[in-house]
């Protein structure tokens, strides 16, 4: 005999209490409840109710399924129809028409808790998308769950793996918010079957581009020349490895030693916990005739000598990725470097800055614990996350050691 598989008890118990009358049925369909009829002489009908297949959506499934029951018995209404009244009366299933109002809700939590997004960001990694699926589900032919929201807002980013995995964490932001905070059903949530099922294949993975001392000093003096302000941004960000939005978060103290060192009280969130404000470590660059520079820019910073780009206004401008990489996009210097990095497989963005701190720490040999403490971020996302070696770092290092 051919293996079945074996029902568990709340299924048995759940298939025969929905068994309201001959010929009702009900059975799992892609991890929710399908809901069948079935009369002599009749066509069989069947919808698929907004409810997980679940232990916890047997009490709202048998409510439900008793008064479709009531509806298609009175001959007046099909069972697709007796749904779509009965969904329409109930308090805790019955669809919204305000998935505005839901990702307005979303945005304000985003930005005002959680991580504190920026407004830049929630246009960039989420606006798009929040507003394709509120188009469709506001719509004359809304989708009925979260997979085929998800499954209908993904057709217009076809063939860009990027978006489309922006566009699978964004719906599961907001789905899961519609259910947590909004009293959705759950068939909403968006499940990790379904993102694997529609997002298609990722992209491939980009290599993440370094820059040398001297390209990095090339680039400093040629806007230092234009705005010195801006320069010493990039200074900054390439002596101490900085993640562009601590440079909102400097100040100078004086450690144990006496010494006027940079400190970054900024706090990035991983998850449930935050990182912790820490000394930074400056890492000097070589210049071509292999000599340090050095910039002493906490003493810079203390004496209020350290002109930093400015607003309209006169006041300090804000700092952070979003506005650097405007800059840099602008700069000449810097789009001939993504062309060189492009023509050799690398990926150049702002990051490049810490990335290559982070190389730089490594060929002067620090350990790299040490280098994840300075960087802020702990030794696993280190490990995983940035560049620890070059090809040149990697021959430099074999043959000092091989020299001993």
């Amino acid at each position: 005999m051919p293996a079945t598989a074996r029902s568990k008890p709340w299924e048995i118990g759940f298939r025969g209490a929905a068994k309201v009358a001959k010929g009702w049925t009900v059975s799992e369909h892609r991890g929710r409840i399908r809901l069948q009829v079935r009369h002599p002489g009749q066509p069989a009908q069947g919808v698929v109710l907004p409810l997980e297949w679940s232990p916890v959506s047997v009490s709202p499934a048998l409510q439900l399924i008793g008064r479709i029951y009531k509806l298609v018995a009175s001959n007046q209404h099909t069972l697709r129809g007796a749904l779509a009244i009965t969904l329409g009366l109930s308090d805790t299933m019955a669809p919204t028409s305000d998935w505005e109002a839901i990702a307005n809700s979303l945005r304000d939590a985003l930005q005002n808790g959680r991580n504190e997004i920026l407004e830049q960001t929630w246009r960039s990694n989420y606006a798009p998308y929040i507003e394709e699926a509120v188009r469709l589900l506001t719509g004359s032919k809304p989708p009925t769950d979260g997979h085929d929201l998800l499954r209908r807002t993904l057709i217009r980013w076809s063939g860009k793996s990027p978006s489309r995995a922006a566009c699978c964490i964004a719906l599961r932001n907001l789905t899961d918010h519609a259910v947590a905070r909004h009293h959705q059903p759950s068939c909403w949530r968006i499940s990790n079957a379904s993102v694997k099922e529609l997002r298609g294949r990722p992209a491939a993975k980009r290599t993440k581009a370094t820059l040398a001392d001297q390209e990095l000093l090339d680039l400093i003096d040629a806007i230092d020349a234009r705005n010195p302000g801006w320069a010493n941004v990039l200074r900054l960000l390439s002596q101490y490895g900085l993640r562009p939005t601590e440079l909102q978060h400097l100040t100078v103290k004086t450690d144990e030693a006496g010494s006027k060192r940079l400190w970054c009280s900024y706090r990035k969130a991983c998850g449930a916990q935050r990182t912790e404000p820490r000394w930074l470590m400056a890492c000097p660059l070589k210049d071509r005739l292999d000599s340090l520079v050095e910039w002493n820019l906490p003493g810079a910073l203390a004496a209020g000598l350290l002109k930093l780009p400015t607003s309209s206004d006169g006041s300090v401008a804000t700092l952070n990725g979003h506005y650097l990489e405007q800059f840099l996009a602008r700069q000449p210097e810097w789009r001939a470097l993504k062309e060189q990095c492009e023509a050799r497989g690398e990926w150049l963005r702002p990051y490049a800055f810490r990335d290559s701190y982070s190389l730089r720490c490594h060929r002067f040999g620090v350990e790299v614990g040490a280098v994840a403490m300075a960087m802020g971020h702990s030794l696993a996302v280190h490990s995983s996350s940035y560049r620890w070696a070059s090809n040149a770092t990697t021959a430099a290092a074999f043959q000092a050691a091989l020299s001993k």
